[in-house]
């Protein structure tokens, strides 16, 4: 929804001479061909915290400082998780790391966050390159979580490539959905790596197709897909901490693939998430405040869906271009869609929200395609024709 939030910081927990709540957002490096590190390759979607381009996370970054923390960014290759390192922070986000842990470090983290830590983490095949270089079904990302987050019930699978999937059915009133399971925050993700959940992890939202297209299965590498434990969101409270884990990274970023910070209540969930983890619900509150206006009058986007093509495979990369003045929303909203067709046509992953996708035909024919992008005051098109000859 087009609102952004702030926070009313209570009982003087944070004052103006004050410093936030210390957050740590570790990130990994990765080429897209899977060379860890990346070397002297050009890193792969590393989701930095001040990268303000697609795929970075700088509004990200800044919505958790609108609820008063401080959130920096570590190096997994370059961190040792022990006593003194951790105990400098509220909470620790496990975000595009890969690096195995030593199980001192692992047990390093378990007694922080009994002694009142949070810990948030997600997951995707991307945190071990390319998916197609390297496969969708690698586990890389996974596996790195997973040292630290089985103890607690959250055991992340492989991202499932299965599309996009909204999130709006809880299994329970809790602060991570307004305390309202019924719709009360929305939240929306894509090409997802669940979490099968056992004790003492509980399920608050399970994985749904919520009319986006997500299919409801895991990657074959998981077995067989278990709807009463395969989440889209599970939580846990170990002595005094607790534990998230989210089934999805492009939840997060500014706008790249699938799905983006922007969409449906990403946003609140973020903040919602980041404070429940801390423990500080009861002093933080988030409040809806209209988008703020600039004065200067919006122009619509500029919107290419790029040149007509003729192709002799039953597949093309339809390339597109948007720009926007960013009166309204920082991305626009990007959505390709079939105008005309001769045949049936299948968006790689199922992912229909980026620039740049890739489609496939079921037989030759002539197909159009429609390139919208929204800015959220104006939804504008454009059209392209792709040619599959047989």
């Amino acid at each position: 929804m087009n609102l952004f939030f702030k926070a009313v910081l209570l009982f003087g927990l944070i004052g103006s001479a004050q410093a936030g709540v210390p957050v740590l957002y570790i990130y990994g490096d990765v080429s897209a061909d899977g060379d860890i590190p990346s070397g002297e390759k050009e890193p792969f979607q590393q989701m930095r915290l001040n990268d303000s381009g697609k795929y970075g996370m700088s509004e990200f970054k800044e919505a958790i400082e609108e609820v008063g923390f401080d959130i920096a960014e570590k190096y997994d290759a370059e961190i040792e998780l022990n006593d003194s390192f951790l105990n400098q922070y509220r909470v620790i986000m496990l975000a595009s790391n890969q690096r195995m842990f030593c199980p001192a470090e692992v047990a390093a983290i378990h007694k922080w966050v009994e002694q009142g830590g949070g810990l948030i983490a997600w997951s995707d095949s991307a945190f071990g390159g390319h998916y197609r270089k390297v496969g969708i079904g690698n586990t890389q990302g996974r596996d790195s979580n997973n040292l630290i987050t089985e103890k607690y019930g959250m055991y992340f699978l492989t991202d499932n490539g299965g599309g996009n999937y909204l999130i709006s059915q809880y299994d329970e009133d809790h602060y991570l959905n307004d305390n309202n399971r019924n719709a009360g925050i929305r939240y929306r993700g894509e090409g997802v790596s669940c979490v099968r959940v056992s004790s003492p992890a509980r399920v608050l939202a399970r994985l749904q197709e919520g009319g986006l297209g997500g299919k409801m299965e895991v990657n074959k590498v998981d077995g067989i897909y278990q709807p009463e434990n395969d989440a889209a969101l599970a939580v846990a409270e170990s002595g005094k901490g607790r534990v998230v884990g989210t089934f999805d990274r492009n939840c997060f970023w500014n706008a790249g693939d699938g799905s983006r910070l922007s969409h449906c209540d990403n946003r609140e969930f973020t903040q919602r998430m980041v404070v429940w983890a801390a423990g500080l619900e009861k002093e933080v509150e988030i409040v809806g405040k209209p988008l703020p206006k600039s004065g200067v009058p919006n122009q619509p986007p500029k919107v290419s869906a790029g040149k007509d093509q003729m192709v002799k495979q039953l597949q093309a990369d339809l390339v597109g271009t948007v720009s926007d003045d960013s009166q309204l929303k920082r991305f626009p909203e990007i959505r390709w869609s079939v105008r005309k067709s001769q045949g049936k046509v299948t968006f790689e992953n199922d992912n229909p929200n980026a620039a740049t996708v890739r489609v496939f035909f079921s037989k030759p024919g002539k197909y159009n395609f429609i390139l919208t992008a929204d800015d959220g005051e104006f939804s504008i098109r454009d059209y392209v024709t792709v040619t599959v000859k047989p």
